[in-house]
């Protein structure tokens, strides 16, 4: 793999990537190009990155460890938790569940895409800015923030919509059940007991060792991100059951740590879990068609993967010039991760770029089916 690795890190002019394979006990790992252009520092699998919505991942499971002591239902109505009533208006007796959050079948969507940062129009207006906004006025149709396209027509628990907010419902439940705020509980009962410096909040990380993110505009890579930019747009702590924004995708971790993270996951759990929990957020919560791509089944915020003709789990990310994915199979206790922090692909019909692509190709080439 390392050849195909670097080749397509070199063809696709990728200004870092890292790769790391899970084989049982054994681990590989390769770095490639920078984790900064400008500061010309070599990546590494120590880089921290923005990883995007693998953090949508790690973040279930601040839910899944509430679940496992008894302190929620992942089938009672949501508005039990937020302390008001959260309901389709095309659908108004259906009650929405946290079943259907985690695997985006809630009919809750972002709204409108072209209205990002436009404050009056729904959690894509309101995602990115430091605006004090509230749930309510974004999910009641008397709400401030309120826009129709909030939610779509289908009956909740149907159809699947990728949905960023979705996530961020799921952690202001967090914050509603547990009194703390989402990023100090899960560094509190994932982050920290497995070891990790990882955080949501930049601020929380130990390392400098921080990859900027690029993009390729007009043909050239863009610098999006770096580490002062980062710091410069944190949000704000806004009161307690408000934090929506940042769980979808704005977990800071090196693959290195990713991969602990993956391992206890592919060992059911372990030590952090029962491994009936770990069962239940990776069993198939949701089946769907080829319409939507790559999703087409769904854990609780796991994808479950059946492209490539084996079953993987995991998330795949992308923002702001990253493309990542975590993915694993526990049966064969074999699992992949990887990170670019920008550079020239190109996006294959199945919602993924060309070297994503290919790297899973090869992995699975080497690791399933040789041995099958």
């Amino acid at each position: 793999m390392k050849d195909k690795f670097l080749k397509l890190s070199e063809e696709n002019q990728l200004v870092g990537s890292t790769l790391i394979v899970v084989n049982g006990n054994d681990t590989k790992e390769l770095a490639y190009g920078y984790a900064s252009l400008e500061k010309q520092a070599p990546m590494s699998v120590d880089t921290v990155f923005r990883i995007a919505s693998i953090s949508k991942t790690v973040a279930a499971t601040g839910i899944m460890k509430l679940y496992e002591e008894g302190k929620i239902d992942l089938e009672a109505d949501i508005s039990n938790y937020l302390g008001f009533t959260v309901r389709n208006p095309h659908h108004p007796n259906i009650p929405i569940t946290l079943t259907m959050i985690m695997t985006q079948t809630s009919s809750i969507t972002d709204g409108k895409d072209e209205s990002y940062n436009n404050t009056t129009n729904g959690y894509n207006g309101v995602n990115g800015t430091k605006e004090e906004v509230s749930l309510q006025d974004l999910l009641q149709e008397d709400g401030k923030y309120y826009i129709p396209e909030t939610f779509d027509t289908d009956l909740p628990g149907t159809h699947f919509i990728y949905s960023n907010f979705n996530c961020g419902i799921m952690t202001c439940i967090i914050e509603h059940v547990t009194g703390k705020y989402f990023t100090e509980y899960i560094r509190e009962v994932i982050l920290l007991p497995l070891g990790l410096d990882a955080s949501f909040d930049i601020k929380d990380i130990k390392s400098r060792n921080i990859a900027s993110l690029y993009d390729p505009e007009k043909g050239k890579i863009e610098l999006m991100r770096d580490y002062d930019m980062f710091m410069e747009k944190r949000y704000p702590s806004f009161p307690l059951g408000e934090n929506f924004r940042g769980p979808a995708g704005g977990l800071f971790i090196s693959p290195r740590d990713l991969t602990v993270f993956m391992r206890m996951l592919m060992n059911r759990g372990y030590p952090l879990f029962k491994p009936e929990t770990i069962d239940l957020m990776l069993d198939k919560h949701w089946e769907g068609t080829e319409e939507a791509g790559y999703y087409r089944a769904k854990g609780l915020q796991v994808l479950l993967l059946d492209h490539y003709g084996c079953l993987l789990k995991g998330h795949f990310g992308d923002a702001y010039g990253v493309r990542s994915f975590m993915l694993f199979n526990e049966e064969k206790q074999i699992g992949i991760i990887y990170m670019t922090n920008g550079g020239m692909y190109e996006r294959r019909s199945i919602g993924i770029d060309n070297v994503q692509d290919e790297i899973i190709k090869a992995f699975l080439e080497k690791y399933w089916h040789e041995n099958n």
